[in-house]
């Protein structure tokens, strides 16, 4: 998710580089998950941040499930994969357009930024449209058990979420408890068909041309078999790193609301449910706590 956060070089990084030929000039991007590096025109190479264990191949798997699939919006695909050391990484199909993330921080006029962040949710709906087969509402990337519903998914997902920040997000939102059980309260009457949920739709995982998103990025163990709206509350309210920001959110999210009619009411009980989940990294705990603020 946005709200700032880019992993660093990793200690392995140059090795990985050096295997293939470039160097940190190549540079396009870089989120909380992975750094992306131009390979030629028609590839990427993502390196991912160290870890002790290789990523689950899950995700990968997920998208290859999906290719010819046409949903509007262009998805990523693994072509290759490999471990150096601490670090893995993959080469990916390359998609045509620069990070939204970008493109905002760049943007001083509001109305463009608003245009483009509704074009977002707008690709968002698209993605509801990808087959994740029967199961129900569960995890689509992990050993999770399906759950019982939608409101026990998702309450599920906050449980492992804050399972080690809970009392430092509980210092920004002294009721949380009773924040928590309020949620649960609101989605437990919820009817919606589980369909793809990306879950981290910030513009850093967006590409943009113009005023087309052009692809969507990183789909991980993030992504949920849950309600599609997710992504859209997702798509206006993980902002943040650019000025205007805030200002942005507010306006989009009414605007949202707007757009849902009867079902409005669920941008303000998605965008605490982002509050809880994003918690889970303590750099972005104070805007975890500004999601249960008017």
């Amino acid at each position: 998710m946005s709200v700032s956060r880019a992993v660093a070089p990793g200690p392995d990084e140059d090795a990985i580089l050096a295997h293939f030929g470039i160097d940190r000039s190549r540079l396009l991007g870089a989120g909380g998950e992975a750094r992306v590096f131009a390979l030629d025109a028609g590839r990427v190479l993502r390196i991912v941040h160290a870890g002790d264990a290789p990523p689950d191949p899950r995700p990968a798997e997920l998208l290859e499930s999906w290719v010819g699939a046409d949903i509007g919006v262009a998805l990523p695909r693994v072509l290759d994969r490999g471990r150096t050391g601490r670090q893995s990484w993959t080469v990916d199909r390359r998609i045509p357009g620069r990070p939204l993330a970008d493109v905002l921080r760049e943007t001083p006029r509001a109305d463009r930024r608003r245009r483009l962040l509704l074009a977002l949710v707008d690709a968002a709906c698209h993605l509801r449209a990808l087959p994740i087969g029967a199961g129900g509402f569960r995890a689509l990337c992990t050993d999770d058990p399906p759950a019982l519903g939608l409101a026990d998914l998702l309450d599920r997902r906050i449980g492992v979420a804050t399972a080690l920040t809970w009392t430092s997000l509980e210092r920004r939102v002294p009721a949380l408890g009773r924040e928590r059980a309020r949620l649960g309260e609101e989605l437990s009457g919820r009817e919606v068909a589980p369909a793809f949920v990306h879950l981290d739709l910030y513009p850093g995982n967006a590409l943009v041309e113009g005023n087309t998103i052009t692809g969507v990025c990183d789909i991980s163990v993030h992504a949920l078999a849950a309600d599609p709206v997710l992504d859209e509350v997702g798509a206006v309210c993980l902002l943040d790193g650019y000025e205007g920001a805030r200002q942005d959110s507010r306006v989009l999210r009414a605007v949202l609301a707007e757009r849902l009619g009867d079902e409005g009411w669920l941008v303000d009980s998605y965008r605490r449910f982002y509050g809880f989940y994003y918690a889970m990294d303590a750099a972005l705990l104070d805007w975890a706590g500004e999601q249960f603020r008017p």
